[in-house]
């Protein structure tokens, strides 16, 4: 059983390994593979180039193809961890970063910044990811106060009901303030839509010690998480503390999402989808969940922005688009097959 396991695993490691080089090499121009091979070998052992290679081309693979790749990767890990995180505390199949607000929270932060245009461009990469993270942080503060206030013991449904309306309420705020300041529409629009361009090695370290603060912090509960699948009662009789674990767990899934949001912008469903996939392969256990989720969910990320890069290339389609489209359809097979009776 745990070779049949360590297979899997294994087959899902190359898979990310291949998803990587791919979106590195396919730019949707008909990039000379040997080249880009040049070019890495280059900046990372020292070796000559050769003289056919322009000084544009390895400036573009490097600086911004290679961080933007990367960047994906680790954007389509951390939504998808925080997806395990927030179906494992509300035992909802259906449930995402998006039913408790914490998305919403996360946009209405950034999109604030984008509309008022206090930042300059060369510092926003540091700035956004924390905003983000503030955001979502005190979205999810709120949400778990007005809980407590309704529900003492902080019900799966009080907390799925309660994010709803408040991430209804963010999102219809952001739609206002975009309405009242129009020369700022179409930034704030773009970058709703999700985009993974112009990220350059900036980016990529910004969001480096959230991506390591959530994932380590998520795998140091995965116990708790286990416990907490088979509800509340169950978890209360094992001498689980429900409010502090539930709360620790929510603010691991802001850091993740909040970070992810300002990287990339809104992305749906992989935080969705990727949990299914995982589990289907691996079970319920959160301590291979939740890095099977992050290496799925990073590897399909890369590949959707692959997709978007050469579809209608030089233009891109915005990734959510990708993600929607691509996303929906295995959704459904995976939750329809297996719910089936």
């Amino acid at each position: 059983m745990k070779t049949n396991k360590s297979i899997k695993f294994l087959i899902i490691v190359i898979f990310s390994i291949f998803s990587i080089i791919l979106g590195i090499v396919v730019g949707g121009g008909g990039d000379n593979f040997f080249q880009i091979i040049q070019i890495i070998l280059h900046k990372i052992f020292g070796l000559e180039l050769s003289g056919d290679i322009p000084k544009t081309m390895v400036s573009i693979i490097w600086n911004i193809r290679i961080p933007r790749v990367f960047i994906a990767f680790l954007v389509g890990g951390m939504l998808s961890v925080s997806g395990v995180i927030v179906q494992s505390i509300l035992r909802n199949p259906l449930a995402s970063s998006y039913t408790i607000g914490v998305s919403s929270g996360a946009s209405l932060g950034i999109g604030v910044f984008i509309l008022l245009e206090t930042l300059s461009f060369s510092f926003s990469y540091f700035v956004y990811p924390i905003a983000g993270f503030i955001c979502s942080i005190l979205t999810v503060i709120f949400v778990i106060s007005l809980s407590k206030k309704i529900d003492r013991n902080m019900g799966n449904n009080t907390i799925i009901l309660i994010g709803m309306v408040i991430s209804l309420f963010l999102s219809s705020f952001l739609t206002l303030l975009t309405s009242l300041k129009k020369e700022s529409l179409s930034s704030i629009l773009i970058w709703q839509l999700g985009s993974f361009s112009s990220r350059g090695w900036g980016y990529f370290l910004s969001i480096i010690p959230f991506f390591l603060i959530g994932v380590i912090g998520t795998l140091f509960l995965s116990k708790e998480m286990d416990i907490l699948t088979f509800g509340d009662e169950m978890s209360k009789s094992v001498g689980v503390n429900l409010k502090s674990i539930k709360i620790k767990l929510l603010i691991l899934a802001s850091i993740l999402t909040g970070a992810s949001i300002a990287s990339s912008g809104i992305i749906g469903f992989i935080d969705l989808i990727t949990p299914h996939i995982s589990r289907k392969i691996f079970g319920a256990n959160h301590k291979i969940v939740i890095p099977v989720s992050l290496i799925i969910g990073g590897s399909f990320m890369v590949l959707f922005d692959v997709i978007s890069r050469i579809i209608i290339y030089p233009a891109e389609l915005p990734i959510s688009t990708i993600n929607a489209l691509i996303g929906t359809p295995i959704f459904c097979y995976i939750f329809f097959k297996g719910n089936r009776r």
